[in-house]
C-alpha cells in the first residue's frame, strides 16, 4: 500500500526541519544548572555529608534531605525519598543536590563533598528478597503479591499424559530514548513551572504537591519529548521533584540535564523476572493445566511495580485457553536501581514465559510448535483464566493462520532442519562446520501474543479521564488533553480522530499546549490507552459539536439542518463547518470516560474483566546462526496484528516495526548484568541495540475487527509489537538446536555454551 499523505505526521516537517525545540534548546534567563551527589553503595547507613570549608560555596546552591518539606515521591506507594537522609539502597541514589551559573562550577562542587557511610549488608537476588533478614519493605521485601485461580489444578495432574517443568528467566531492558531525562524548574511567586521531557504532567504535579507546602502552586508544561517508551513516565516525578528544590532555595531557575551515562546508570529499567513453571498436558499438547510461580525484581523502591506486576500476571496466560490455572506473582525488592514503566508493562515478560512453555511442551512430546499452538489457541466465547468472557474483536486465530500462511512457515521449518542437520553433524564430530563460505545455521520459529488495551481493571474508571475541546475565535476546534507526544504519533492520531468525525480537514484541528493549567487531566499517556480511550472521548464529543451547532442553526434559521461531508443543509442553506463554529465561537465541550457497564472487575480475588479489550497478534521469525562464531541474525520477521482499527495506516505500520525491532533486541542483543550493585553498561558504546543493518525484512500485516467503543473501532497498538518478538526469535534458535532456551537476551557465547554442552552430552545429532 502506497502512503498516503493524510496519514502523515503532523509533527515531521518542524522536526525533520531542526525547528522542534528540545527542553535543551530553550532560552532561560538566569538559568543555574544542577547536578545530584549519589550513592556509590548499593545499600549503606549515611553517617554524615560534610562540604568543603575551603571551597567558595558562595554561587552554589545545595539541597540535602533537611531541606525537603515531605521528603517521599508519591507514586503507588510512598517509599522512595526525594533524597536518601539515613540510608541509601541502591548505586546512584541521589543524596544531595548542587546548583550553580554554570555546569562546570556545578561539578566542581561535587568533588569538594564528603559522605561518610557504613556499608551494609545488600540483597541482589530476587529471588532470595522474600525469606531475607534484610528488610527494604514491610516484613518480606514483596511490594505486590496476586494470586490467580481458576479450575483445579489437581483434576488436570490426574487426567496429564505428562507433567512439564520448566523456569524461565528475562533481564533488565534499557529505555535507550534518543533524548536523555531533562527538566527545568522556574520559581514564580507562590508557584513553581516545571518544563520537561516527560510523560504524565499530572503525575509530576501530584508528586510534587505532596512534597511542597499547600501555599505552592505546581504547573507542569510539556515540551517536545525525543523518545520515552515508559522511562519517561514514573522517573520524571524524581527529576522534577530535585529541580524544584534546587530552584526553590535558589530563586533562580534551575535545570537538571543527565547525560547518557548517568540516565543509563540510574533511571529505572524494565523489570528483570524469573518464573517456576508446571504444566500438565495430553498426549496431542493440549494444556490441561498450569502451575506458574512468576516474580519480578522492582529495585529498591515501588514505584510502578504493582501495575506491571498486575499487567504480567493477567497476560502470562497468553493467547491460550487453559482450564485450570494456579498464578502466584510477586514484586520483590532488592538493592538495585527501581524497575519501572516500559513499552508493554509486564507483557513481554509475560509472554515469553508462556511461549516457552508452549515450546518445551512441542520439544518434549515430540510435536510441531505450531500444532501445540493451535489445539490450545483461545477463541471468542470461551474464558480467560479470571473468568472473562472474551466477546468483542477476537481475533487469535486469525492472526495466527494469517502468519503462518504468509511466512511459509511449515514448509521452511521442514527445509531448515534438512539445511542443519549436515552442520550440526560437523559440530558434533568436532570438524570444521562450514563445506562453503555461506554455510549458516537457519532458524525459523512463532510466537501469539496479545495486549489488554486500556487500564487494568477498573482501572480506567478510577481515573477517570477528562478532555475538552473549544471552538476558538476562528472556528478551530481545539483539544486541551494531557496526552503527550512522545514520538508515537499521539497529536497526528487526534487531530485525525476529530477530522475524521467532523468530516473537516486535519489542519482545521489544533491541539493546545500540554500544560496542567490549560488542560483537564487526561489520566497517563500508558498502556495503549490515548487512542482508544482518550480518542474515544474526541471522537464523542465530534457528535456532540455537530449536534450543538446544528441546534444552533435551527434556533438562528428556525428549519432543522442536517450535517453532511463538512457542511450544514437546511433548506436553501449550505453552510460549511468553518463559517458555521466560527459564528458561533466560544462554545466548550467536556467528557469523561467511563468503561461500559459490562465491564467488571475485582481487585481483591482478581476475577471478572481485567482489559476491556484485547489486541491480537503472531509472529514468525526468521534467524541464521554462524556455525563458527555463533553471531544471530534476524533476517525476516513477519506479523499479523489485529487492532481493532488502524487510525492511521502508515503509523501503524510505523509502530509494528519499531516495537518489533525493539523487542527482537530485547531478546539477542540488549544485555545488561550488575555486579554488587553496578551496572556493567553506560551507554550506546557498551548497550547494544540494534542499527539499520540489523533490521530484518519486516512482512507487517494489519488486520481489522472494530471494538464497538473505540474510536471507529480502533483498539490498542503501541505496546503489542515489542511483546511477542523476543519469543519468536528465541523459537527460532530453539528449532536450529532442538534444546531448551529459556533465558533472554541470547547471545552468540550462549549459544557456544549450548553447543559445547550438547557436544557432551551427545545431545548434537
Amino acid at each position: 500500500m502506497k502512503p498516503n499523505p493524510k496519514d502523515f505526521r503532523v509533527d515531521a516537517r518542524s522536526k525533520l526541519r531542526a525547528e522542534a525545540r528540545y527542553i535543551r534548546d530553550e532560552q532561560i534567563a538566569g538559568l543555574r544548572y544542577g547536578v545530584t551527589l549519589r550513592s556509590p553503595h548499593p545499600r549503606a547507613r549515611i553517617l554524615s555529608i560534610d562540604l568543603d570549608p575551603q571551597f567558595d560555596w558562595n554561587s552554589v546552591t545545595v539541597v540535602t534531605a533537611k531541606d525537603v518539606p515531605h521528603n517521599y515521591v508519591a507514586i503507588i506507594e510512598k517509599d522512595m525519598p526525594v533524597l536518601a537522609k539515613d540510608m541509601v539502597n541502591y548505586v546512584g541514589e541521589p543524596v544531595a543536590l548542587f546548583a550553580a551559573p554554570t555546569q562546570e562550577l556545578a561539578e566542581e562542587a561535587l568533588k569538594h563533598v564528603t559522605v561518610k557511610y557504613e556499608p551494609l549488608p545488600f540483597i541482589d537476588d530476587p529471588l532470595k528478597a522474600e525469606h531475607s533478614e534484610i528488610k527494604l519493605y514491610g516484613s518480606n521485601n514483596v511490594f505486590k503479591e496476586i494470586h490467580i485461580e481458576r479450575g483445579h489444578l489437581q483434576e488436570a495432574r490426574q487426567a496429564a499424559f505428562r507433567a512439564i517443568e520448566l523456569e524461565t528467566q528475562t533481564g533488565f531492558q534499557e529505555h535507550m530514548y534518543l533524548e536523555p531525562q531533562g527538566m527545568v524548574a522556574i520559581p514564580q511567586e507562590g508557584r513553581i513551572v516545571l518544563k520537561g521531557s516527560l510523560q504524565c504532567p499530572y503525575y509530576i504535579k501530584n508528586a510534587l504537591e505532596q512534597i511542597f507546602p499547600d501555599e505552592i502552586k505546581i504547573t507542569v508544561v510539556q515540551s517536545t519529548t525525543g523518545g520515552a517508551f515508559g522511562g519517561k513516565e514514573d522517573f520524571p516525578s524524581l527529576l522534577a521533584a530535585h529541580a524544584a528544590l534546587l530552584a526553590y532555595k535558589s530563586g533562580h531557575p534551575v535545570a537538571i540535564f543527565y547525560d547518557r551515562a548517568e540516565d543509563v546508570l540510574v533511571t529505572t529499567k524494565r523489570h528483570p523476572s524469573f518464573s517456576r513453571n508446571r504444566v500438565f498436558v495430553d498426549r496431542n499438547g493440549k494444556i490441561l493445566g498450569l502451575d506458574i510461580e512468576f516474580y519480578l525484581d522492582s529495585g529498591a523502591y515501588c514505584t510502578l511495580s504493582p501495575v506491571v506486576l498486575a499487567r504480567a500476571a493477567l497476560t502470562v496466560t497468553g493467547c491460550y485457553f487453559i482450564p485450570h490455572v494456579r498464578i502466584v506473582a510477586k514484586a520483590v525488592a532488592t538493592n538495585t536501581v527501581p524497575s519501572g514503566a516500559f513499552r508493554g508493562f509486564g507483557g513481554p515478560q509475560a509472554i515469553f514465559t508462556m511461549e516457552m512453555i508452549v515450546e518445551e511442551i512441542a520439544r518434549q512430546l515430540d510435536l510441531p510448535p505450531h500444532k501445540v499452538r493451535e489445539v490450545n489457541l483461545i477463541d471468542e466465547g470461551q474464558t480467560t483464566a479470571t473468568g472473562q468472557v472474551l466477546k468483542y474483536s477476537v481475533s487469535n486465530k486469525q492472526t495466527f493462520y494469517d502468519v503462518l500462511e504468509r511466512s511459509d512457515y511449515q514448509r521452511k521449518y521442514a527445509l531448515f532442519k534438512e539445511n542443519n542437520a549436515p552442520i550440526l553433524e560437523r559440530l558434533r564430530k568436532g570438524q570444521f562446520p562450514k563445506s562453503r563460505p555461506d554455510d549458516v545455521l537457519k532458524g525459523i520459529g512463532l510466537s501469539v501474543f496479545l495486549h489488554g488495551a486500556g487500564f487494568t481493571g477498573g482501572g480506567e474508571n478510577r481515573i477517570k479521564g477528562k478532555i475538552r475541546i473549544e471552538i476558538d475565535e476562528d472556528g478551530h476546534p481545539v483539544i486541551y488533553s494531557a496526552q503527550t507526544e512522545m514520538g508515537q504519533g499521539q497529536q497526528t492520531a487526534f487531530r485525525k480522530i476529530l477530522a475524521d468525525v467532523l468530516n473537516i480537514d486535519r489542519e482545521q484541528v489544533l491541539l493546545a499546549p500540554v500544560n496542567t493549567d490549560l488542560v483537564p487531566n487526561s489520566g497517563p499517556t500508558v498502556a495503549s490507552r490515548t487512542t482508544m480511550v482518550v480518542g474515544s472521548l474526541i471522537a464523542d464529543i465530534g457528535q456532540q459539536i455537530i449536534e450543538r451547532l446544528s441546534n444552533e442553526l435551527q434556533k438562528e434559521y428556525d428549519i432543522p439542518f442536517e450535517y453532511r461531508t463538512g457542511y450544514f443543509y437546511g433548506g436553501q442553506h449550505i453552510l460549511s463547518f468553518s463559517k458555521v463554529a466560527k459564528k458561533f465561537a466560544g462554545l466548550r465541550f467536556e467528557k469523561e470516560y467511563k468503561h461500559p457497564p459490562f465491564i467488571k472487575f475485582s481487585e481483591e480475588n482478581w476475577k471478572g474483566d481485567a482489559y476491556p479489550v484485547y489486541s491480537w497478534a503472531a509472529a514468525v521469525a526468521e534467524t541464521e546462526v554462524d556455525p563458527i562464531t555463533f553471531n544471530i541474525k534476524v533476517t525476516r520477521y513477519y506479523t499479523t496484528h489485529e487492532i481493532g482499527k488502524a487510525i492511521n495506516y502508515d503509523q501503524s505500520i510505523a509502530q509494528v516495526q519499531g516495537g518489533s525491532l525493539q523487542g527482537i533486541a530485547y531478546a539477542v542483543f540488549e544485555k545488561m548484568e550488575r555486579q554488587n550493585g553496578h551496572f556493567n553498561v553506560h551507554g550506546f558504546s557498551d548497550y547494544i541495540i540494534p542499527t539499520t543493518v540489523d533490521m530484518p525484512v519486516m512482512d507487517i500485516k494489519i488486520l481489522e475487527n472494530p471494538y464497538p467503543f473505540g474510536p471507529f473501532g480502533a483498539k490498542g497498538l503501541g505496546e503489542m509489537p515489542l511483546v511477542g518478538a523476543a519469543p519468536a526469535v528465541v523459537s527460532s534458535l530453539r528449532m536450529i538446536f532442538g534444546q531448551p532456551i529459556n533465558q533472554i537476551p541470547v547471545l552468540p557465547e550462549d549459544l557456544f555454551e549450548l553447543v559445547q554442552n550438547m557436544k557432551k552430552n551427545g545431545g548434537l545429532k
